[in-house]
């Protein structure tokens, strides 16, 4: 196999799952060729006109998430932003799995990123967004005190900030002492919400979960980037669904314009890149 018969399979084969062709791509050396296309499909994974045109190939976006798991640098980052602050973006859950990787993945690998994912889900929650930045928050698990806790506590005392019991336990599990005292407060103003099934008894008891967590040297950190594991052997275990969903053949080309971008993801247009291929 030769990389580009792999990236051919990727774009041609409509049902099952593509383990040779991706298993090939993710045993070569770093390519920026490869990572070009990742950075195409991730900014496109919820563009209706590329995924019109490739409705046939729903799992392009994910195939090429998990090559980023080698083919990926620094460059990549603000495309995994826009998985994640892409307002009413469809619930994709093994796409949001995989770039949930890809946070942790990056923001271990690359310090910086963490604040670039803390700086995306405070422009969300100042924009009142809809989109799932929470799968960010996985970022924190990687912060400091030093570097983040100020920007962190702003999160947990922003009013709008959403999910914000779930950030008060990643808080905790990283053990953000900076932010204890925010933490605190919050959970303070769920103290009178004793009434068993409510919504506010549960984040009550989410709260004080996160609180018992600072001092809890026992437990482990929930970040999914180090609990998954190797990707081949996790979506072996997923590889009944992809069987039984079997989407229709189709030619991934149809309808694109001679100046449109190739859904390649090459960058390059139709009449110049796949149109003569």
């Amino acid at each position: 196999m030769t990389k580009a018969e792999a990236l051919a399979t990727l774009h041609t084969q409509t049902s099952g799952f593509p383990f040779e062709a991706l298993e090939f791509l993710n045993s070569l050396p770093y390519d920026e060729d490869i990572e070009n296309k990742i950075i195409f499909h991730l900014d496109n994974a919820y563009d209706e006109r590329i995924a019109t045109l490739n409705r046939r190939l729903p799992n392009l976006p994910l195939w090429y998430a998990i090559l980023a798991e080698v083919h990926s640098t620094q460059r990549i980052i603000p495309s995994v932003i826009t998985l994640f602050t892409t307002a009413d973006s469809p619930d994709w859950d093994l796409l949001d799995e995989q770039g949930l990787f890809l946070v942790g993945m990056l923001s271990e690998r690359y310090p910086e990123s963490v604040t670039a994912f803390l700086d995306a889900i405070e422009k969300q929650v100042s924009q009142k967004s809809n989109a799932p930045y929470l799968f960010m928050y996985d970022s924190i698990y990687f912060a400091s005190d030093e570097t983040h806790g100020a920007q962190v506590a702003r999160l947990l005392s922003n009013p709008q900030t959403g999910w914000k019991p779930l950030l008060a336990v990643h808080v905790a599990e990283r053990r953000l002492n900076s932010c204890l005292g925010e933490v605190k407060k919050l959970h303070e103003t769920f103290l009178p919400f004793t009434q068993k099934g409510t919504n506010e008894n549960l984040i009550r008891e989410e709260l004080q979960f996160a609180l018992e967590l600072f001092d809890d040297q026992s437990h482990q950190p929930g970040c999914y980037f180090n609990q998954r594991g190797e990707w081949l052997n996790h979506y072996k275990s997923a590889q009944k669904l992809f069987d039984e969903e079997n989407p229709m053949l189709s030619n991934n080309f149809n309808n694109v314009g001679r100046n449109d971008l190739c859904p390649c993801g090459s960058g390059k247009k139709y009449k110049s890149c796949c149109l003569n291929k």
